[in-house]
């Protein structure tokens, strides 16, 4: 089964999706699952722009109050 999802939130589709296509301006620059892209920016020597951290907000929310926000 194939379903096509487009979205502009890249963290929706790391989560949803084993296979993402990215574009720019109509064309497929890049297409593979969401790892391998992960993986072959990290291993050309990759550094994130600004301090990731470890948690994000989502998780301290499921921290105190024990729910999924996507439950």
């Amino acid at each position: 089964v194939t379903i096509i999802l487009t979205t502009h939130y890249m963290e929706e589709a790391q989560v949803l999706c084993d296979r993402v296509a990215i574009m720019d301006e109509g064309n497929i620059i890049a297409i593979d699952t969401p790892k391998k892209l992960v993986h072959d920016l990290l291993a050309r020597g990759f550094k994130p722009h600004m301090e990731v951290q470890a948690a994000t907000l989502e998780d301290v929310f499921i921290d105190l109050t024990g729910k999924d926000l996507r439950e």
